[in-house]
């Protein structure tokens, strides 16, 4: 009897193990790898026809550091602007006009999209900050959109990639005798987390505009499993989680911290979130925004959700992030 209970418990033990170490493989491959969607019907709209929308588009790719492959767009005035709808009402709330000769630009905004996006997702912001005189610069993050790489490490390659698709566009642009001008930068959710944790090393920005950040990528992950998977779930598993992912991928989660970015910088930062947002709560931007050093400024929307804070918001809101960047040139 002993005998078959001693076997029961290691049997007990060892499929427990296996189970517990299944999960944490399984749950980490969800961490790691966002997922790639298609083309939408609009992307390919404003990529087969952009002067329709008052663009041109030029792509090129950049490699990272360690040798990953990133896909890249510059997005400036078309030189024959089409219908361009959302351009010529922005260039009027702004004073502007969006006819004539394209004048050069006044600066380059580097746009970040969020996890499991991809660059085109940001060309209805380059719209509108092209209709401000400024070029765009969007590219797809690693593991995303036509990018190389395999895994999502929340910012702490992803800066170093941001790094270094700045260095080549301004050498881009440099080689050819454009001047950059102001140099900005706007993400949204990952996109923003990832500039704001590239704050410290990056002086070069004038100002930045942060969407639906996360403050560490613990709470929001934490967060994120009580709400996907079950609400009590246990910390030590999530974090189980985290550290398989981290061994995996080749970084510590544990240390990846917006907030820490942005305690560390006097960079000018207009802060944007949805109210009722359920993907980040809103509190990850309330902390971000007490702890900026620098100007700074709060924006929530009221019947904004991750997914359609920047809608919700509108012109209006468009025209105060652009106002803003014009604002830290001092124009």
């Amino acid at each position: 009897m002993r005998t078959r209970l001693r076997r029961f418990a290691v049997l007990t033990a060892v499929l427990a193990t296996v189970g517990l170490v299944g999960f944490l493989w399984i749950s980490s491959s969800f961490l790691l790898t966002p997922n790639r969607h298609e083309l939408e019907p609009r992307h390919h709209a404003m990529l087969e026809q952009p002067a329709d929308y008052g663009l041109a588009l030029e792509r090129f790719r950049v490699t990272a550091a360690d040798g990953i492959g990133l896909a890249a767009i510059l997005v400036t005035r078309a030189d024959q602007p089409g219908k361009a709808e959302k351009s010529r009402r922005m260039a009027a709330l702004l004073g502007l006009t969006f006819d004539g000769p394209a004048p050069a630009p006044r600066g380059t905004v580097f746009l970040l999209h969020g996890r499991s996006g991809k660059k085109e997702d940001m060309l209805a912001v380059a719209e509108r900050f092209v209709a401000a005189g400024y070029r765009c610069l969007v590219y797809d993050a690693r593991c995303h959109g036509e990018s190389d790489g395999e895994n999502c490490t929340f910012g702490y390659a992803e800066k170093g990639d941001f790094r270094t698709v700045l260095d080549h566009t301004l050498a881009r642009l440099e080689a050819r005798g454009e001047d950059p001008g102001q140099l900005c930068a706007v993400g949204i959710s990952l996109g923003a987390s990832v500039i704001l944790q590239s704050l410290p090393d990056e002086p070069r920005l004038s100002a930045i505009v942060a969407v639906a950040p996360f403050a560490t990528l613990p709470d929001v992950i934490n967060h994120s499993a009580r709400r996907n998977i079950y609400r009590h779930i246990p910390l030590w598993l999530i974090a189980g989680t985290m550290r398989t992912g981290g061994l995996r991928a080749g970084f510590d989660p544990f240390q990846v911290s917006p907030l820490r970015g942005v305690e560390q910088s006097t960079r000018p930062i207009f802060f944007v979130h949805g109210e009722l947002d359920e993907v980040i709560p809103v509190e990850h931007t309330r902390r971000l925004h007490a702890a900026a050093k620098g100007p700074k400024q709060l924006r929530l929307i009221p019947d904004g959700t991750h997914g359609n804070v920047l809608a919700k918001g509108g012109d209006t809101l468009y025209r105060e992030m652009i106002e803003f960047c014009l604002g830290a040139a001092g124009k």
